[in-house]
This record gives structure tokens, C-alpha cells and sequence, in this order.
């Protein structure tokens, strides 16, 4: 049912297959309201989503047989893709609702839902005791409704629960992959942390979850529409994700952006050429009636999601995403503070990163958060390991710059080469020009905390050189003030340095 197109960090493109069509991840789903739909949904579909959620438990109450009869397809008026949830929001807003699993189950069968969810209880942001029972309650429900899915016809969605208790999240997801015949695996309960802007909260939830999660299945993150979050949740392999913040903020006259949300009345223009935004002015758009207002924004918010999720699958496909999060990441304080704590998940990212792509682009580095790359952070562990190796070998190693368009030469038998460069630090002659060792590219004043792990580098290979009895030899240009520093610090170690250019 799922298939991997393309990979980078941990994100992925694939293609999610379904009996009424295929869905390619990430895939937003846009939350459609069967009894209260301000924006059309051929707009929606316009929009660029062919895909939709909506609520069982809703259609249950308010439709009942009719939807059976017309399908919910024919209810909305909707050929494209149709998820149903199961009422598990209004446990959350409620406590509880008056039917059953099996009646929910039984109800997305017979009006033909592509994917469905078990009647969950989500978390929310409460106390451990009342978060460990909500697990518990999912994942005993899950186990009984096995007779009910298997060779249903139905994608089911089995949610993983816990909240802001992590232990309680990895437990969840552990015994969730115990279970047969669901089709995905969701992560429940981050509304309440995304509406407080905790982004960096609900990246540990979908982190301890995805760890456990079998990555042959897709993985849906309920309730996210915040344009922040999809870059990051991505990032760590979430390929699905459902909200209805695109008529929510419209309702409430909010205009979003990639990097934030704004009120109508604080805007002088509009920062978006999207087909609804090119044909008005804030001023205009206060002038019209509220109903044309609601509309207006919730097309556009649709817009901006769309663009977000497009983006996102372009930075997959030329291996950059992590260079997309930084620079989303300085778009709001709380998603720089996301983005520095995606550093804690190096080797998980390391380990689903391709070493190369067909076509390869050179990685573009900005400051001292791109060393954190996984592609960088690679190299510089592989380059440390070969370096452990020839100080074993050789009696004296020659440091020199490395330019991007310069020769990787090696240095003969009896003294080895190697090169320093920022960013990349320390680059072995036998392993110049390796990607990204030469294949990137960065700004020429080049950022002190930089040069700081330039410099902290070259006392790790003195140290290093002096256990073993090398002699250590450091080259310098005095046109790049980068390496007058490097320099400066070899003769404040005692080692010999030479003008090269």
C-alpha cells in the first residue's frame, strides 16, 4: 500500500495507495465540516487537495442512513480521497460521545470511507496517570477491532497516544507495532502544544513515536495545520497530516503565512501573489461581507499550506531539506528553537539520509547551524576516522586551506596532506573532493562560531599529532583572513607555519 520515492533526513515522498486512487505524502488532509462548509469543496480541490478528511461521528448523527445510502463521497460532493476520523476530538472536548467502537467502525465501512480511525480516547496535555490510561484504552480498543477491520477495504489508522509524557509515547508505539492490519500509525493529542506554539514539544512526540513505528508505513500527525510545523514533522517522517486551522484562523479573520499568522486589519499588503491575494488589497478585503471575508482567507490559507507542502517535497528531492529548516527556522523565535533541537536526532537522521542523490546539488552553508547538517556532520566523522589512521602511518602532515575550486593533491609517502576548510573542517587529501568536501558553497565573510570550530579543530589534530610524535606543519593565504586565524592559533601551538599565497 506504501511505497518510498525519495528520502532526505527522514522525510520521504511516497505514494499511498488506496482503492479510490493514490495519495502522494506529505499529504495534507483539509478537515471538512458535513453540516457547515463556508468554502466549497471544488474550491478545496482548486487548491491543489484531492484529499479530505471529515467525521464520522458527525455524518453519524447529523446525516445517519442518508450517508449510507449516498456514500460520504456523495454527502460532500467529494470524488477524491476521504478519510473519516472517529470522533475521538469530541472525546477530547467532551469527555466522551454516545456510540460505541463497533457502531463507528461498522459506520465508516458501510459509507465507504478510503481511510478510517478506531475510536481512540487522545491525550491532551494532562497529568502521567490520566495520559497512561488514554494509551491504554487506544491500544485495547485497537486489539478489538481487529475482527472488525481486517479485509475491510478500509486503510485503518491505529493512533499512538501519550501526549507530553515521552516513556508513555514510545510505549504506545512499541505495542502498536505489535498489531496486524493497520495500514498507518497516527500520533495523536499536538493541538494544544501547537496552539501554544510548542513546536518543540510536539517534535519529541512524533520523534518518540516514529522511532518504534515500522518506516514501511506512513505515520499521520492529527490536528497539525500550523504552516510551521509540516517542515519540521516532515523532516522527522510524518507523511500525513490533518486540521482545519485554514478555516479556524478564517473565521476568526487570521491570514497565514509560511513563518506566521496574521489579522487582516494588521496588513498593508499582502505578502502572497496566490490567485485569491493578487485580486484584492487587505483595505478591499475589510470592506466585503464576512461570509466573502471567511471564504477569502480559507482559500488562501489553503494556498499557503499547499506551498508549504510543495516546498518541502522540492527540498526532499534535491537533498535539502535540512538547508529549508534553517531557513525557516529564522521566521519565528520558536522554530529556530525547534530547528536547534532537531541536533538531539543526528543519528536518527544520519541513518536515513542517501550518502548521494542522482543529481547532486552542492549544500549550501549559512552559519554555525550548518554544521549541523547530517550530510556535514557525516563527512567531518568519516574524515576524523581517516585522520586517526594516517596519524598512525606518517612521521609529518602538511595543514593547508582547501578552496572550493582548488586541486586535492596528495602528499606522497612520507607526508600526507590534509586540508581545513570551514564548515567542513579537517579534510583528509585521500578523501578531497568527496561530497560535500568541495561541493558547496558559502558565504565569503564567513561567521565567527565558525572559525571558533575551525580553530577547535586544529587543536584536537595538534593534540592528536603530538601523542604520536608528528610533526605538524600549518599553511596559510594571507588574501583569506579565515586562515590568517587558523595561523595565528598554529603559532600559539608552536607549530611551524608557511605562507602558501
Amino acid at each position: 500500500m506504501f511505497s518510498i520515492k525519495d528520502i532526505d533526513l527522514a522525510g520521504r515522498i511516497g505514494k499511498l495507495r488506496l482503492k479510490r486512487g493514490d495519495v502522494e505524502t506529505p499529504a495534507f488532509f483539509p478537515v471538512i465540516d458535513p453540516a457547515r462548509q463556508e468554502l466549497g469543496l471544488e474550491d478545496v480541490r482548486a487548491a491543489g487537495f484531492n484529499q479530505v478528511i471529515t467525521n464520522a461521528y458527525l455524518l453519524l448523527k447529523r446525516f445517519g442512513e442518508e450517508a449510507i445510502k449516498k456514500g460520504v463521497h456523495g454527502i460532500l460532493g467529494f470524488n477524491g480521497i476521504v478519510m473519516t476520523d472517529s470522533g475521538a476530538y469530541q472525546i477530547l472536548e467532551y469527555g466522551g460521545i454516545e456510540f460505541e467502537q463497533d457502531t463507528i467502525i461498522e459506520y465508516q465501512k458501510a459509507i465507504g470511507s478510503d481511510i478510517g480511525v478506531i475510536l481512540d480516547v487522545p491525550t491532551g496535555d494532562v497529568d502521567y496517570e490520566r495520559a497512561k490510561s488514554t494509551v491504554e484504552v487506544t491500544l485495547r480498543r485497537a486489539l478489538e477491532a481487529l475482527k472488525l477491520i481486517k479485509d475491510s477495504g478500509v486503510a485503518w489508522v491505529l493512533p499512538v497516544q501519550g501526549g507530553r509524557h515521552l516513556d508513555l509515547v514510545e510505549y504506545s508505539a512499541r505495542e502498536a507495532s505489535k498489531i496486524p492490519y493497520y495500514s498507518i500509525y497516527g500520533i495523536g493529542s499536538p493541538t494544544e502544544f501547537l496552539e501554544k506554539y510548542e513546536l518543540t514539544t510536539v517534535l519529541k512526540m512524533v520523534y518518540s513515536a516514529k522511532k518504534h513505528l515500522p518506516d514501511s508505513k506512513p505515520v499521520h500527525l492529527f490536528g497539525a495545520g500550523h504552516p510551521l510545523i509540516l517542515p519540521f514533522a516532515i523532516a522527522l517522517g510524518v507523511d500525513m497530516f490533518d486540521s482545519a486551522s485554514y478555516i479556524l484562523y478564517a473565521r476568526d479573520g487570521r491570514y497565514m503565512t509560511e513563518y506566521g499568522v496574521y489579522r487582516v486589519e494588521e496588513l498593508e499588503y499582502f505578502p502572497c501573489n496566490c490567485p485569491v491575494c493578487s485580486r484584492m488589497e487587505p483595505r478591499g478585503l475589510l470592506e466585503v461581507s464576512r461570509d466573502e471575508r471567511v471564504k477569502f482567507l480559507a482559500l488562501h490559507n489553503l494556498h499557503v499550506i499547499k506551498r508549504v507542502m510543495m516546498r518541502v517535497k522540492q527540498a526532499i528531492r534535491e537533498g535539502r531539506l535540512w538547508e529549508y529548516l534553517e531557513e525557516i527556522s529564522r521566521k519565528h523565535p520558536r522554530a529556530m528553537e525547534a530547528f536547534r533541537g532537531l541536533r538531539r536526532f543526528y543519528k536518527y537522521f544520519e541513518l536515513r539520509t542517501p550518502l548521494s542523490k542522482g543529481h547532486v546539488y552542492g549544500i549550501r552553508l549559512y552559519d554555525v547551524e550548518s554544521i549541523w547538517n547530517p550530510k556535514v556532520l557525516r563527512f567531518r566523522l568519516r574524515s576524523w576516522r581517516v585522520i586517526e589512521a594516517m596519524l598512525e602511518e606518517v612521521g609529518e602532515v602538511f595543514l593547508k586551506p582547501l578552496l572550493i575550486d582548488g586541486e586535492c593533491i596528495d602528499g606522497g609517502v612520507d607526508v600526507s596532506i590534509i586540508y581545513y576548510t570551514p564548515y567542513i573542517g579537517l579534510v583528509p587529501s585521500v578523501i578531497c573532493g568527496v561530497y560535500p568536501s568541495t561541493q558547496h558553497v558559502r558565504a565569503r565573510n564567513v561567521d565567527s562560531r565558525v572559525l571558533e570550530d575551525l580553530v577547535y579543530s586544529l587543536r584536537s589534530i595538534s593534540v592528536k599529532a603530538r601523542r604520536r610524535g608528528v610533526k605538524l606543519k600549518v599553511g596559510y593565504c594571507g588574501s583569506l583572513s579565515w586562515t590568517l586565524i587558523v595561523a595565528r592559533e598554529a603559532e600559539a601551538l608552536g607549530l611551524d607555519v608557511v605562507e602558501l599565497c
